[in-house]
């Protein structure tokens, strides 16, 4: 990529895209996750690539890993092989689930439903496999950007955001349903979520 702002997406009608093509394993190992998004210059922690199995999720991943990205996250069904014992959410919100950090220290989630006709399964047949489940962006101070962000229309999912010890999120959506996530962390975590964070996201999808 000769662009810092090249970017794997595309706005249509205020939904995210993949682009076709930019997802295979090369081309996206060489991505600097520096891009614009809704006219912003942002650094992206994280981006989720759907599949439509767990089978595929895991063939990708394979071919993610022979240009230097690592697995930081699964690969396992959320929540039971993430989550403590007594965590509890509807088995519709169940996904496999596999996180891997790729050379320019973003983040690319993989995800793939659990059972046809699920959440995940439904947001396929409604986005298609080019659909962008949801985007983080990294930032310094998490309130402060989502006040950026809610002058571009997006609205908090939650009241406050969603605070652990190393890691900050905050959910947000725009009237076409388009989720973005706004995150900061610190430098020695990977993880993409907190189970009670993951939790409640998943549970809005359905409000």
């Amino acid at each position: 990529m000769d662009s810092t702002l090249e970017s794997p997406f595309y706005e249509k009608d205020g939904l995210l895209e993949f682009k076709e093509g930019f997802t295979a394993p090369e081309l996206f190992s060489k991505w600097s996750f520096v891009t614009k998004l809704y006219g912003e210059k942002v650094f992206i922690d994280h981006c989720v690539l759907t599949f439509p199995n767990h089978k595929s999720l895991e063939n990708y991943a394979s071919a993610l890993g022979c240009y230097g990205n690592k697995i930081v996250e699964g690969p396992g069904l959320f929540p039971i092989d993430f989550c403590p014992n007594g965590y509890n959410i509807k088995t519709d919100l169940w996904i496999y689930l596999l996180t891997m950090l790729m050379p320019a220290g973003g983040l690319v989630v993989l995800d793939a439903p659990h059972a046809p006709g699920d959440q995940k399964d439904r947001f396929i047949q409604q986005r298609g496999l080019a659909g962008v489940h949801h985007v983080a962006i990294r930032v310094e101070d998490v309130p402060a950007a989502a006040l950026v962000w809610q002058k571009k229309g997006f609205r908090p999912l939650s009241l406050e955001p969603l605070d652990g010890d190393s890691l900050c999120q905050w959910f947000l959506q725009n009237s076409a349903g388009q989720i973005i996530e706004l995150i900061s962390r610190s430098p020695d975590n990977n993880a993409t979520f907190y189970c009670q964070n993951i939790g409640g996201l998943r549970c809005s999808e359905l409000s």
